[in-house]
């Protein structure tokens, strides 16, 4: 697996692709009307590389992972959007490779913080998020009203 797993950053011509994956994971989608995100949101993560990192895994140039994250340089801080593992592949450390990345460009930009939010049912992503020494905070609701 380490062999043929390459690590890049995210293109715009993986938008549709990458838009298909976070809508179809239920684990991602704080809503209950589900289709939480936008093709407007994802491609603008891919445009502006200087406020977003979108880091994705690749085996034989297939999209099989990716990573979506806001940077705030001014405050010091990024903001890990989303993490997404196809199913089949997971268990397999690609999560942790693609965390290791985000965090060693983070450092580079002299970025302090990194902050994310995990659905309290993701028992799974909890217990990862651990174990790469992050800590939790206190439970809170997301309120959303679509406009």
């Amino acid at each position: 697996m380490a062999d043929k797993l390459k690590l890049r950053i995210g293109r715009f011509s993986d938008s549709e692709e990458l838009l298909g994956m976070l809508n179809s994971s239920s684990e991602l989608q704080a809503s209950e009307e589900g289709n939480t995100y936008t093709k407007e949101w994802i491609d603008d993560a891919l445009k502006d590389k200087k406020k977003n990192i979108v880091l994705i895994a690749e085996e034989n140039r297939k999209i099989i992972g990716f990573l979506v994250s806001e940077i705030w340089l001014r405050k010091r801080y990024s903001f890990l959007n989303d993490i997404y593992i196809a199913p089949e592949y997971r268990q397999k450390g690609i999560a942790t490779k693609l965390m290791d990345e985000y965090e060693n460009r983070c450092e580079k930009l002299n970025i302090r913080a990194i902050i994310g939010l995990v659905l309290t049912t993701n028992e799974k992503m909890h217990k990862f998020k651990e174990k790469l020494g992050y800590k939790r905070g206190s439970a809170f609701y997301l309120y959303e009203k679509r406009l």
